[in-house]
């Protein structure tokens, strides 16, 4: 064989091994698993949808994650253990874990958020109308009002008393509880209130009211008030609780029921609040899989994401700086302010938070060729924003590089992908807070199908694929 024929055979074998690569990526993961692959899909699946349907409040998600680390050899800080923790107001979580580099080096850093679109209750919420009782309701992040009329809603409250006591509500969840809801219009007579208006003023936020009793408290026909007794005393008898409690009370109202296999094939999982517990999930999975990390670890549940990440429990607090404190400490050094600020800024982390997946129904809102696709692995969405790149976290071309390095070595299915048509809309997510850390940093996470609506759709491949990527994330030295 000629030179020449050999150069040809070889420039061939590439252009054939491109070629295998390329129609590779066009089959979802599930074509991909062997047997026993796939039933360690269907394994984290079950236990998936068990922590979802527990996980219904950000700090049911603290909480939970907070008690799987603690299972696995996690202490509080200063405590001895497999790794540390901070626990900030019952909402925000901060788990360390010490690594064989000097963390003045820097951290692999994972963040997701607990909290989820909902409604909330307001501070006075009980009031009589109609021969009804009923609550005021309060809107939390972006969701479409309409997605929550006339559908079961159960009730989650953490309320703290003036005496100190700690009193935690739930309705709507256990076996024979009632449930809540919010009433409609019937079709016959909504053409002026809600059919010929604009779709942003048909379901006014004041209208989005709780039917919550309708059977008056014991007393006299023409006693005013009895509607709306009715329902505190009721929360009086079961909770203790009185009207001016509910000032000091943190109620949510949340879809009743537990997460759910969905399609014929069982391929699929609805439930409330995958944006973003799976992402929590897969964090705190990943991280417990590593037992001597390379590098120091940091894994962080935030707060408030969906409202701006302000606050005392959100991503612009200065947790972060924090919790790197409290892992450099924990290593027997000297957690001095320039030390644990150039660690931030040598950290590399992923911004875990989910992707809206392509949805057959609606692809004109969609970049196809950068569209998200359920059941191809968990997206690496270089940058967010709206109308472009605007507000948005970039990450650089050589972070991109690492990324892509560590997910293919590892085996794991990916896809890069954006939000959207540039003027569709747009999103963010915690990444620029970590970025402000001068943190090299990157948003991962699944594709979601109906995100921010009360019922949100994944893949179970995609929930394995994501616990995968972010652990071989954190392997990385």
């Amino acid at each position: 064989m000629t030179f020449a024929e050999k150069k040809n055979n070889k420039e061939s074998s590439k252009e054939d091994s491109a070629a295998k690569a390329a129609e590779e990526l066009k089959r979802p993961i599930w074509e991909r698993l062997d047997a026993p692959a796939r039933e360690a899909v269907e394994a984290l699946a079950t236990e998936y949808r068990e922590f979802l349907s527990l996980a219904k409040t950000e700090r049911a998600v603290a909480r939970l994650a907070l008690d799987r680390a603690a299972a696995a050899g996690f202490a509080g800080h200063g405590a001895k253990g497999r790794g540390g923790w901070l626990h900030h107001h019952g909402k925000l979580l901060g788990l360390y874990a010490p690594g064989l580099a000097d963390p003045r080096e820097g951290f692999n850093v994972v963040v997701a958020h607990g909290d989820a679109p909902r409604l909330d209750l307001k501070p006075k919420c009980v009031y009589e109308e109609s021969g009804l009782g009923l609550l005021k309701s309060n809107l939390y992040g972006g969701l479409k009002k309409f997605q929550w009329l006339s559908r079961p809603l159960a009730l989650w409250g953490f309320c703290a008393l003036k005496d100190g006591r700690e009193v935690e509500v739930r309705l709507g969840e256990a076996p024979g509880d009632p449930v809540l809801t919010i009433t409609d219009i019937l079709p016959h007579l909504d053409r002026k209130v809600q059919r010929e208006k604009k779709l942003t003023e048909a379901f006014p936020a004041e209208r989005l009211n709780v039917l919550a009793a309708s059977r008056p408290a014991p007393g006299k026909p023409s006693e005013a008030g009895r509607l709306k007794k009715a329902v505190l005393d009721i929360l009086e008898a079961r909770w203790g609780l009185k009207e001016d409690d509910l000032i000091s009370s943190e109620f949510e109202l949340v879809p009743a029921g537990p997460a759910q296999e969905v399609g014929f094939d069982r391929s699929m999982i609805g439930g409330y609040g995958h944006d973003d517990r799976l992402s929590v999930f897969c964090a705190v999975k990943a991280l417990l899989a590593i037992e001597k990390p390379a590098k120091p670890l940091l894994l962080i549940v935030f707060d408030r994401e969906e409202i701006g990440s302000y606050g005392s429990t959100g991503a612009e607090s200065n947790f972060v700086v924090r919790l790197a404190a409290a892992a450099v400490e924990a290593a027997g050094l000297e957690p001095r302010w320039h030390d644990v600020q150039t660690a931030l800024a040598r950290s590399s982390a992923i911004s875990a938070d989910v992707e809206a997946a392509l949805d057959p129904t609606f692809k004109e809102v969609h970049d196809e060729l950068n569209a998200a696709r359920l059941g191809f692995g968990p997206c690496v969405i270089r940058y967010t924003g709206g109308t472009g790149k605007y507000g948005a976290s970039e990450a650089r071309a050589e972070y991109m590089a690492l990324i892509r390095k560590i997910f293919d070595e590892a085996g794991v299915v990916w896809q890069s992908t954006l939000l959207g048509k540039q003027e569709e809309g747009g999103g963010g997510t915690v990444a620029l807070s970590l970025a402000a850390q001068g943190m090299s940093v990157v948003d991962c996470g699944a594709p979601v199908l109906s995100m921010h609506s009360p019922f949100e759709i994944v893949a179970k491949s995609d929930v394995w694929m994501t616990a995968r990527a972010l652990e071989a994330f954190l392997r990385n030295a």
